[in-house]
Parts: C-alpha cells; structure tokens; sequence
C-alpha cells in the first residue's frame, strides 16, 4: 500500500464481511423459539391442568372413600395416610416428573404419588468426528450461553402450598386455579393446577397436579442448540465457500496488476504483450481491454521512436539544399547589409543540424545498447583517461579527480560508460560557477562502484528531482550558456547506459547546499 493512503478492504475482507450477515439467522431464530417456547408453556400448563381436572373427575360423588380417608387420618402416620384407593386413582393419571396430591376440605393431605423430579437421560458416548467435536466444542460453549434445566432441586411438598396456597384457596371454594411458583432451593420453576373435588353441590376436597417446566426448557434447549449447529455450520461453509471464491477473484485481479505491471517498464515502454485471458466474466473483460490498451500504447510508442528519424530523414535534404544555396549566394557579389542575413541564415541551419542530431542521438544509442558487446575493463583507468582529454575539450574549466587506490574491475562497455561520464560532465560545466572545481571520484561500494560528479552552483528544483532523468526534459533557461540547442537528452542518455550495465542513476544537492552532486552506481561483474 502507498505511503500515507488510506487503510482499504481487500475483496476477502468485505466477503466476510457480508458473510457475517449470516449472524442475523441466530438471533431470527432464537425469537422464534422464544415464540415456540411461550406456545410449549401453555401447552404444558392446559396439560397440567387437564391432569388435575381427569383426577378430580375420578374421585367425583365418592363420598365414602374421603370419609374413609378422613377417619382414618386420625390414627394413621402421614406417610400412610392416603388409602389405595386413591393413590390407584392418581397414579394412572400421573406421568413422569409431575406430582399430583389430595386434600379434603379440611386442608388434610389425603394422598401423594409422584416426583417432580424426572429420570436423567442416560450418558451416551459421542459417536464419529462430528461427535466428538460437538461433546468437546459445541456442548460446553453452548453451556455458556442456555441455562439448563436442573434435577437436584428440592421437590419436599411445602406447608404453605397446603396452608395459604392461592390455588389450593380457590379449588376448595369451587374455582380450578393455576399458580407458578419456585422450590424451596429456587432451582426450579412448578406448575400447580388445583381442581376441586365434587359431592354433590358441595366441595369435599381438592386435587393439585404440580410439574416443573424442565421439560419445556429442555426442549428449548434441544431446539436452540440444533438451530446453533444448523447456522454454524452454514456460516462456516457459506464463509469458506464466499473466502475461497474471493481468494480466486483476488488472485486473477493481482494477477493481471502483476502482468500489466511488468508489461510497462519505468520509462512507459511497453515490454510485451499483456496476455488477454478467455473468461466470460468481467475479470476477463478487463483483461482483454487491457491488453487492447497496452497493444494500442505499444504501437503509439513505436511511433514516437521511430518519428526522430522520420524526421531526421526528412528535414535533412531540405536543410540541404538551403545550405547549398546559402553557399552560392556566398559566392555572389552582394551587398554588406545581405551578407549579415546570409550569415544568421547559416547560423540558423547549424542549428538546425545540431538539434536533429540530438533528436536521433537517443534513438541510435537505444539500437546501439542492443547490439553491445561487453568485456572486463577497469573504471578507475576509463575515467582518468577520460579526465585528461577534458582539459583540452574544455580548457574554461578546473577539474578534480579522486580514485580508489584499488582496481576497480567492471565488466561491461567502455565506450559507452565514457560517453556517460562526458554528458554528466557537459552538465555540470554548464551549471557550475566558473572558476570553481568540478569533482570526478570513483568510490567502491558494496556489490560495485559509484561515479560522482559533483559541481558548485544552484541546487536542484524540488519538483524536477524525480524528472531529471527523463527525455526532454532540461532545466536551462533559453538563451542561457550560448546559442547551442539543449533537449533535455543529456541526462536522459546518462540514464540509459547506467540501466544497461544494471546500474542506476540518481541526483542530490551537496551536503553543503552549494551546489549538486549526480551519482551513477554500476553493480560489479555487470553482465
């Protein structure tokens, strides 16, 4: 990611993203099973209560057996208080974990059968992965978020359920009634149901059927761990399936940046072809759009490069004949007054050639680096050499050389590494104050060496730092340093034949801020 841009999302990111919609589906169906817990609940509490209403139906217009029952509760122990006849009756009507009771009008327990507590299912050993993993995993975080049902609760019938119950109270005065309430431990919630027992027009006693509601929230229970297996298992693969198909899309997209990356080097050439892939999507429109981009770019490319020797070919033979006539009328006896416009005609034509020359110097140069022969030389020998011819080319000029004392060995093109040295050379004369050294040093480097030409004169414009080594591109002012032409091509070679020895060329000010320094680095044993 560049420098000081914003964070983004890779498309993997926003597929899980949208894949974490899918959390929505736990908390839809943990409303509905709340929904069907409420139904379940009532449910349960008109089973109850049609327990209650079958037991008291049963012991309806019985007189005799609650006079049995209430003779006989003044000598018998309470445990033995209820007759066999009764608990028969109860106990048919009894189912598991609930607990149904009788008492006459005098509030006397005439009978009890039951528990409240159920049977714990029997442990069952996890069967295959899935088993395993869910015994491991799922049950215990599972745990964590239900509350389950507990069967070590007190189940002791209170005394205020006999004495003050509402129910109780209500079913003895002829209305069946219903009441929650916890246990003594508060480890569960029962239901009782209270009907009255008829003889008659009188009431003659009341029956009570009690059930905890653990069976309804174990069947909860049941269903929301189901739901959570269902939907963690959807999110899991509907996720891997949506980061797989991301993971796909995301590499065919870096895909065709690499490609189209290496396609175009750092200058804007293009390289080779972008290889147009045959998919029928979007990706793969892209992909052939680019690689129609890059083809048209590639043949306006050419164009431009082969446009200076179109031109050179061209203007050559007009600048010619305007030569050869300029030189005719030379000849010619003429005025004082025309000689001075044949001679800036003249000068103009020079300039003319100078400038075509420069145009297709880049241009043969490029040609000239393909066709290049490499070979051993020493760098330190290759610019002193060049040094010394400098104080008969430029005798206005002072020049400074330092080598390393070791040889410097490269392997590469001499010739071409001199006519590197003369353009940056050339450059730093022009902006150089006159009378003031230009520095030439050869420094070993790590993995090569390093050529620095140095000059005292104005620094470098921050905004052609990143620029100086492109074509046509030229910081001299116009008219500046004498009529001769500059392009901008100078710095631009110097560029080309560092990159063909695998090298690089760079510019800085001076650590004294009084003028600029150019480095080129060529690797060792450059092949």
């Amino acid at each position: 990611m560049p420098r000081g841009a914003a964070p983004r999302l890779t498309i993997r990111v926003k597929v899980l993203l949208v894949a974490l919609a899918l959390a929505v589906i736990p908390l839809v169906g943990y409303g509905y099973v709340r929904e069907i817990e409420k139904v379940l609940q009532a449910a349960h509490e008109q089973s109850v209560v049609a327990t209650a209403r079958a037991a008291a139906a049963a012991l309806h217009d019985r007189p005799a057996l609650l006079a049995r029952r209430a003779e006989a509760g003044a000598s018998e122990p309470p445990a033995r208080a209820g007759s066999a006849e009764i608990e028969l009756v109860i106990k048919g009507l009894r189912r598991a974990g609930s607990r149904i009771w009788v008492i006459d009008q005098d509030r006397n327990l005439l009978a009890l059968e039951g528990s409240l507590r159920g049977e714990p299912e029997p442990a069952q050993p996890p069967e295959g992965l899935w088993g395993r993993f869910e015994a491991a995993v799922l049950r215990p975080f599972y745990a964590l978020l239900l509350e389950r049902p507990r069967e070590d609760f007190d189940d002791a019938l209170p005394e205020s359920a006999l004495s003050a119950g509402r129910a109780v109270d209500a079913a003895l005065a002829g209305a069946p009634s219903t009441r929650w309430r916890q246990t003594p431990d508060r480890r569960a919630v029962v239901l009782a149901a209270a009907h009255p027992i008829w003889n008659g027009t009188e009431v003659a006693g009341a029956v009570v059927a009690e059930a905890t509601t653990n069976s309804v929230l174990t069947l909860r229970n049941r269903v929301l761990e189901q739901l959570l297996t269902v939907t963690l298992a959807t999110f899991v693969v509907g996720a891997g399936t949506l980061l797989l198909f991301a993971s796909h899309l995301s590499a065919r997209i870096r895909r065709l940046r690499d490609d189209a990356e290496s396609a175009i080097d750092a200058q804007g050439r293009v390289r080779r072809p972008l290889r147009a892939v045959a998919d029928g999507d979007e990706i793969g429109d892209l992909s052939r759009s680019f690689a129609t981009l890059l083809d048209r770019l590639r043949e306006y490319t050419d164009y431009l490069e082969r446009i200076a020797d179109r031109l050179s070919h061209e203007l050559r033979t007009p600048i010619a004949v305007v030569s050869s006539s300029l030189d005719n009328l030379k000849s010619q006896p003429l005025p004082d007054t025309s000689r001075v416009y044949i001679e800036r005609a003249e000068d103009g034509v020079r300039r003319l050639e100078t400038i075509l020359t420069r145009i297709t110097e880049a241009t043969r140069l490029e040609r000239m680096l393909a066709d290049a022969e490499r070979e051993p030389f020493d760098l330190g020998r290759v610019v002193s050499g060049c040094v010394a011819g400098y104080a008969g080319a430029f005798p206005q000029a002072r020049f400074a050389l330092r080598l390393p004392e070791r040889r410097v060995s490269m392997v590469g093109a001499p010739d071409l590494v001199a006519q590197m040295l003369d353009k940056l050379v050339a450059n730093a004369i022009d902006f150089s104050v006159p009378g003031e050294p230009i520095e030439i040093a050869v420094d070993a480097a790590p993995g090569g060496a390093t050529l620095a030409v140095s000059n005292i004169g104005p620094a470098l414009p921050a905004a052609m730092r990143d620029r100086l080594f492109e074509s046509m591109v030229s910081m001299r002012a116009g008219g500046a340093q004498g009529d001769e032409p500059h392009l901008g091509l100078g710095l631009f070679i110097v560029r080309l034949i560092a990159q063909f020895h695998g090298g690089r060329a760079s510019a800085r000010d001076r650590a004294d801020g009084r003028g600029v320094v150019f480095e080129v680095f060529l690797p060792a044993g450059a092949a």
